[in-house]
C-alpha cells in the first residue's frame, strides 16, 4: 500500500482506503473547521487481521497533522491506536 491509496470523500465524510477490491473507511464529522471527530473505523471481513485498519488511523492522523486539523476521538479503535501510540496524542482537541 501506498500513501496515495487514502481518499479523502468529502461528500461522504469518510476516508477511503481500497484494498484487494474492497474498501476500508473512516469516517468523520466536522466539529469546526479544524476539528474534527473521528467517529467509526470499517474494515470489511475480507481485510481483517492484515493491519488495514491501523494502516488507516496512521494515514487519517497524518493527514490531519499536515493540514492541521485536531481530532476527537470517538472510534474505539482510533482511541485504541492513540493509546498505543501516544505521540499522536498531541493532535487531539483540548475543549476549554
Amino acid at each position: 500500500m501506498e500513501d496515495k491509496d487514502l481518499i479523502l470523500n468529502k461528500n461522504a465524510r469518510r476516508f477511503e482506503l481500497p484494498v484487494k477490491g474492497h474498501m476500508a473507511t473512516l469516517y468523520y464529522e466536522v466539529y469546526q473547521p479544524s476539528v474534527w471527530q473521528l467517529t467509526h473505523t470499517l474494515v470489511p471481513d475480507p481485510l481483517k487481521g492484515q493491519g488495514i485498519g491501523t494502516y488507516l488511523v496512521e494515514k487519517v492522523l497524518e493527514y490531519c497533522q499536515k493540514h492541521q486539523i485536531r481530532i476527537i476521538p470517538e472510534c474505539s479503535f482510533v482511541i485504541a491506536f492513540i493509546q498505543k501510540n501516544p505521540e499522536w496524542k498531541t493532535l487531539l482537541f483540548e475543549q476549554e
